[in-house]
């Protein structure tokens, strides 16, 4: 018996060896019907004009994306990425980014299959679009896509509505009926992210995912004590505002105090002693200098932030219900101190940083080798 001894690694290693199929060098396209059949399993025919018009949409986000995020971005970016960044000062061809010259984007697809590693090549830039055009796809066919106002609207609303504002006291978590009230700096809603900005998350990741985004909807909390930071957890789970059966272990991070050295504290004082909120974090403070050895925070290794930045985040889920279906969606709460969040704001652990070193990851993923 003849048996067929070709077997195509590059499909293998994104099937069973763990590699994202973002990562995935070409394509095995050979001609226009092999490209519709592909495109059809994935999901899309490109028999269909309502697909078609999709598919087309995701070229032009695609294109927009490249040329505004990773080609002409002038922010700063590591050592290492500065040759990737002076190679993708290119131009993208526009045999590839006109539509009116590509005509059929089952070319695309056979562009992205073809031999060569020559950087700057139709097979380097053709795997460029199609790689936002899979992250777009995914990111438009999410959950959130269809169902934002509502799943906003229900997880936010509660802790809106136990935030007060008042010219007197300034912003507080708890109402005037409730056991505890804790004073705060500032409390801010999170809005779903940007399109541009989820793209660059899902891009920058290899084990990322359009669900695995578990931070498009999320509130955080600024308290004016490092003591508070803990208070506020404890009225969340007082109040019913979250459920902590549905938290995402593996995601929960503390960097702000170490839960040990908290709840050790926390058992040494007598209940019923009169302190002042400054007095208790100072307390905190002595403590932790004394046994910093044995302090356990939790570190969710994240590839783009600083180890000098400093909070506490979890994920939880809430039960949506909509129309006719009911679904778990998650949601983010971030707690920081006030110093800490100072800290956070400037150097490395900045926000504008954070963005510069993902965008340099996300570069070197999209353009791959031949432009990296």
């Amino acid at each position: 018996m003849l048996f067929n001894f070709d077997f195509d690694a590059s499909i293998l290693e994104t099937l069973i060896g763990g590699r994202s199929a973002i990562d995935t060098p070409r394509l095995s396209i050979q001609n226009l019907e092999q490209a519709r059949n592909f495109v059809l399993a994935y999901g899309y025919d490109l028999n269909s004009e309502e697909d078609q018009r999709k598919l087309w949409g995701y070229h032009r986000r695609a294109v927009t994306f490249l040329r505004s995020e990773l080609l002409g971005a002038t922010d700063r970016v590591s050592s290492e990425d500065i040759a990737a960044k002076e190679e993708t000062r290119l131009a993208l061809p526009e045999t590839l980014s006109d539509p009116n010259q590509l005509k059929d984007l089952s070319y695309l697809l056979i562009y992205a299959s073809t031999r060569g590693d020559r950087p700057n090549s139709l097979q380097h830039w053709s795997c460029a679009i199609l790689r936002v055009m899979h992250v777009l796809a995914h990111l438009d066919n999410d959950l959130f896509t269809k169902y934002s106002t509502e799943i906003q609207s229900q997880i936010l609303k509660p802790f809106q509505a136990r935030v007060r504002k008042d010219p007197a006291t300034g912003i507080q978590l708890g109402l005037p009926g409730d056991r505890e009230r804790i004073p705060l700096h500032k409390f801010d809603v999170k809005t779903f992210k940007t399109s541009n900005s989820s793209v660059l998350k899902l891009l920058a990741k290899p084990d990322a995912l359009a669900f695995s985004i578990l931070d498009k909807v999320g509130v955080r909390f600024v308290t004016k004590h490092l003591f508070d930071v803990y208070r506020v957890l404890r009225f969340l789970i007082d109040q019913h505002l979250i459920s902590y059966p549905h938290v995402v272990s593996d995601q929960s991070n503390n960097t702000v105090y170490p839960l040990n050295i908290f709840l050790e504290t926390m058992e040494s004082l007598t209940q019923g002693r009169e302190l002042s909120p400054q007095e208790i974090d100072e307390i905190l403070q002595a403590r932790l200098e004394g046994a910093s050895d044995r302090a356990s925070f939790n570190e969710k290794l994240n590839l783009f932030s600083s180890k000098d930045y400093k909070f506490i985040k979890f994920i939880s889920r809430k039960l949506i219900r909509v129309e006719s279906l009911s679904f778990f969606y998650p949601f983010e709460v971030q707690i920081v101190d006030y110093q800490s969040n100072l800290k956070n704001l400037s150097g490395p652990s900045s926000h504008e940083e954070y963005k510069a070193r993902q965008r340099a990851r996300a570069r070197v993923r999209v353009f791959g080798g031949g432009l990296s």
